[in-house]
């Protein structure tokens, strides 16, 4: 499906990337919905599994060992994956509100946001550190392990149930050789874990007694402060540290849905899953309540509820039956006890020691290996649409409707500069633009193919490409015209998707001042946007490509690594580290980098794009009677470029690159793999900049994620065709 939507004609969103929701997308991975676009919305790229956050604690799994890459699982399954914070619904016009972002419309809608921690206790906000939401529990840890390595005094874990024992093991073992630390677990009943076999509950006090973790029972906890805890008969246990692991609360942006919700205000659901107040919600995990059926909040409902939100969901989409959920009351229950040892009941059955946790152990990578290395992506059927799609036209047959686009260009915030007449609302076929006097109008066009499903996205980096030219050049971008041709789909999906994608168009434009003057829309095979980007500059203040000087400093904006990892990225092959560090990279306007250069004479600009930093270093050469001398070892390379190189992934692009090395000489030790990066194609890529080295330290100053990456010298050879004009060191 990636950048088709060729037979959509209905939107699933699933916002949340808990386990029943990862469970889905790799169930419909296998077996699409027929004329369905899946779309996931999730604020994080990494999600945990909450089974194996106490082996992460107690040092026995690393942080990706624990986690579900959703944006490699979404790509193997043909799922759109959009990062966003979703913080509200309209179910009026059936959409997701999203934390600075477009909304996203929906047809069906499911929720898998998990919970947060109920510090509802006065003082818990101020001075108690929540278990959940999950989600954010990686990086709280963290910081509790940084803090501990000078601690000393009393750390304590408030909830005796299976999650509040498991964690407070686990802590003790991890940092079992701070003589200084003493652990807690605060008891609000008489013993530990309510409502678990006889023979668990011993087990399990034997391993608090041997971790030497301090057990208060009978203590309800009425207020905290920063000395610790105060109980409801007046009872104090000073901590140092309070970890919350009790009952767990609903996020708070429910209440403004318009949702039925359950006294405790999670979303109400029937024994379908779905919203009691909406048929075309869905809701699951902690964040709902089955109100015909209650069950605890634990991951083993969440994970079973999987199927049954698969089969309603074809069921809604296809006018079918729906099934009711059966979940077992009954279930194998494992428990951690710290160290590599745990302890499991189901059905009167008990078993304790190592090889329970081998047990555990081996459901619990099962499990992640099934999300995290599905398989070879090749094998699959792409049975995207799922339906015949009439004849679409090409020429001017092609255009979008103009009742498809005209509501979506009311509403654009569009950035209003004088002497710029757009052409939106006064339907001229063409704007007007006042040239200022004294400068030269400057004009650039850049665009491609949508390199990602998330739309809001890839509008904001076509905006970033496109206006890196004008900022190369030292000129201020003043208008923009766009064109979007967006992939064969139902009206409906179309208009959704031109919506989206001219609302993060517009909103980057007006983010650098600059104004929408008009543009063009049509459709076709593949998702496409591109941009004509006008400036001005004063005729004395240009910056020419090719003006480098002997004796200059090279500097280069940004990291490089975008292309091999989106090449990855389209085989579901690259890891979250390396998405997200390329997306932040391409979302980084060269704006902020172009206003500090500003105050600077630099020799010589360009930013690095489609040719990569080679070719366009080449270009910055060409003609100057200069050589120049890059290091490898400078050069800033985004998180995972290296190992995925090595791994064999490059741009499509890279073998018509290849014929710059040619230019060049290649000091011995320089990995081939580097060598590659340097002709990695890059898609929004930073500034190349030659400069006096008298004004590079200001520079950095002003650019902190600049990097000097080599000097530019005075040419030393006469004219042969194969003259070297670039050394490559280590």
């Amino acid at each position: 499906m990636k950048n088709s939507t060729q037979g959509i004609t209905k939107d699933i969103v699933l916002i949340g990337g808990g386990h029943t929701h990862a469970l889905l997308i790799k169930r419909l991975g296998m077996n699409p919905i027929a004329s369905t676009r899946v779309t996931l919305i999730s604020e994080q790229t990494l999600t945990p599994y909450s089974g194996m956050l106490p082996g992460f604690v107690a040092g026995h799994y690393s942080y990706l060992d624990t986690h579900i890459d959703l944006n490699r699982l979404c790509q193997w399954s043909n799922v759109r994956y959009i990062r966003g914070t979703a913080i509200g619904l309209d179910v009026n016009t059936q959409q997701v509100l999203i934390d600075s972002q477009p909304p996203i419309s929906f047809d069906q809608l499911s929720i898998d946001v998990g919970s947060t921690p109920d510090l509802s206790i006065p003082g818990a906000r101020d001075y108690a550190v929540g278990v959940k939401p999950v989600s954010q529990f990686g990086s709280i840890w963290s910081k509790l392990l940084e803090s501990s390595i000078d601690a000393t005094g009393d750390w304590g874990v408030v909830g005796a149930g299976a999650g509040g024992v498991e964690l407070v093991l686990a802590m003790a073992h991890r940092l079992r050789e701070k003589q200084g630390l003493q652990f807690h677990l605060v008891a609000s009943g008489a013993r530990v874990l309510p409502g678990y076999p006889e023979k668990v509950i011993r087990k399990v006090e034997t391993a608090l007694a041997k971790h030497s973790i301090t057990v208060h029972s009978n203590f309800r906890v009425s207020s905290v402060n920063e000395k610790g805890l105060v109980s409801n008969a007046g009872k104090k246990i000073p901590l140092d540290k309070s970890i919350w692991c009790t009952g767990a609360a609903a996020p708070k942006w429910f209440a403004s849905t318009g949702l039925g919700l359950s006294e405790r205000g999670f979303i109400g659901v029937n024994e379908f899953l779905q919203s009691v107040s909406h048929a075309n919600v869905f809701a699951v995990g902690d964040c709902s309540d089955m109100l015909s059926d209650p069950r605890p909040k634990a991951g083993v409902y969440a994970v079973r509820q999987a199927p049954f939100l698969e089969k309603n969901l074809r069921a809604v989409c296809s006018g079918g039956s729906l099934q009711p959920v059966k979940l077992q009351s009954d279930f194998l229950s494992l428990l951690s006890l710290g160290d590599r040892s745990a302890v499991g009941c189901k059905a009167g059955w008990t078993a304790a020691g190592k090889w329970v946790w081998k047990l555990k152990d081996s459901i619990d990578t099962t499990f992640m290996r099934k999300l995290n290395d599905p398989g070879d992506k090749k094998a699959m059927v792409n049975t995207v649409g799922g339906s015949e799609m009439p004849m679409h036209c090409a020429g001017c047959g092609s255009k979008l409707g103009p009742d498809l686009i005209a509501g979506n260009l009311s509403d654009l915030p569009i950035f209003k500069r004088e002497g710029v007449t757009p052409a939106l609302s006064q339907a001229e076929d063409a704007s007007l633009w006042q040239v200022a006097s004294g400068k030269l109008a400057v004009q650039s066009i850049d665009g491609f193919r949508s390199f990602s499903d998330d739309l809001g996205r890839f509008g904001r980096i076509c905006v970033n490409h496109a206006l890196s030219d004008l900022y190369a050049m030292g000129a201020t971008p003043v208008s923009a015209q766009v064109w979007i041709n967006l992939a064969h789909a139902h009206p409906r999906i179309q208009k959704r998707d031109h919506r989206l994608l001219m609302a993060a168009i517009a909103t980057a434009l007006e983010e650098q001042q600059v104004t929408l003057a008009g543009g063009h829309s049509s459709e076709g095979t593949e998702t496409h946007v591109a941009l004509v980007a006008n400036g001005e500059i004063d005729q004395n203040s240009i910056w020419r490509k090719n003006n480098v000087q002997p004796g200059d400093t090279l500097v280069l904006t940004k990291p490089l690594g975008t292309g091999l990892i989106l090449a990855a990225d389209m085989q579901a092959k690259a890891p979250a580290v390396a998405i997200d560090a390329a997306f932040q990279s391409m979302l980084q306007s060269n704006a902020s980098a172009a206003s500090a250069l500003a105050q600077l004479k630099p020799s010589s600009v360009t930013d690095v794009t489609g040719f990569g930093l080679l070719g366009h270093l080449l270009e910055m050469l060409s003609g100057s009677g200069c050589t120049a001398s890059i290091s490898t070892a400078a050069i800033p390379l985004l998180s995972g470029t290296e190992d995925l190189s090595r791994l064999g992934f490059q741009s499509t692009l890279y073998p018509h690159l290849q014929v710059y090395l040619n230019q060049c000489q290649v000091q011995d030790g320089v990995d081939q793999h580097l060598l590659d990066i340097l002709l990695d194609p890059q898609t929004s890529g930073g500034l190349l900049i030659a400069i006096d080295n008298t004004q590079v330290d200001q520079l950095l100053t002003q650019c902190p994620a600049a990097a000097v990456i080599g000097d530019v010298l005075h040419a030393e050879m006469d004219n042969k065709a194969d003259t070297k004009i670039i050394e490559i060191t280590v």
